[in-house]
């Protein structure tokens, strides 16, 4: 509660700031679903949730195509089944860099746009249980032979989008490489790798 708490403050910040900021600053929403890849396949999908904000940072610009960095700060939930009935929910402060193309005036008007960057989520908080039966408990995260799971995941991204006036909405695609298995618990060939598909929509605050 207290994070929602932090988040719902952090956002009327980010409203205020918008007012006279010289970069478009868009409030961010996100739902999708959330597995993981690991050496003996795929878990169970859950439910993926994300709220945070975004903006677009002109790098080139042309007549009818724009470069664009995006970087874009989230609190995203994230889970998954394994195949025995346990389930694990971890939820991150995500911080992703994707760069785009943008097709068309990169103003207010209508325009796609195509991008690919790198991420990397902190872990805030976690739980886990092993069966259906079972109570949650607290995941611990580090690299030690105690730990459930490392702090720190990261990869790339892949989105595309679609902007209609001060409104953007599309699909994003990411894609874990850190092995998320701490590194004192590795055995040979073991993995897990995260994987979170988005469809997110973002409004522009203030002018």
């Amino acid at each position: 509660m207290k994070k929602i708490y932090l988040s719902f403050f952090v956002l009327i910040g980010l409203a205020a700031q918008a007012q006279h900021a010289k970069y478009p600053i868009y409030l961010r929403g996100d739902l999708g679903i959330s597995n993981v890849k690991t050496n003996g396949g795929k878990g169970n999908s859950t439910i993926a949730l994300g709220i945070g904000a975004e903006t677009f940072l002109t790098l080139k610009k042309g007549q009818d195509v724009n470069l664009s960095l995006n970087p874009n700060l989230s609190y995203l939930h994230t889970g998954y089944e394994n195949t025995g009935g346990g389930r694990v929910k971890v939820n991150y402060l995500s911080l992703g860099l994707p760069v785009c193309l943008f097709l068309g005036n990169n103003g207010e008007s209508i325009g796609l746009f195509f991008g690919a960057g790198p991420f990397v989520n902190i872990a805030t908080s976690g739980k886990f249980r092993n069966s259906s039966i079972d109570n949650y408990k607290t995941m611990s995260f580090g690299n030690g032979s105690a730990d459930n799971r490392k702090s720190i995941d990261a990869g790339f991204i892949l989105k595309s989008g679609l902007r209609i006036k001060k409104a953007n909405m599309g699909l994003q695609y990411n894609i874990g490489t850190t092995n998320l298995i701490p590194k004192d618990r590795i055995t040979t060939g073991s993995f897990i790798k995260s994987r979170n598909f988005l469809f997110y929509i973002s409004y522009l605050l203030g002018k």
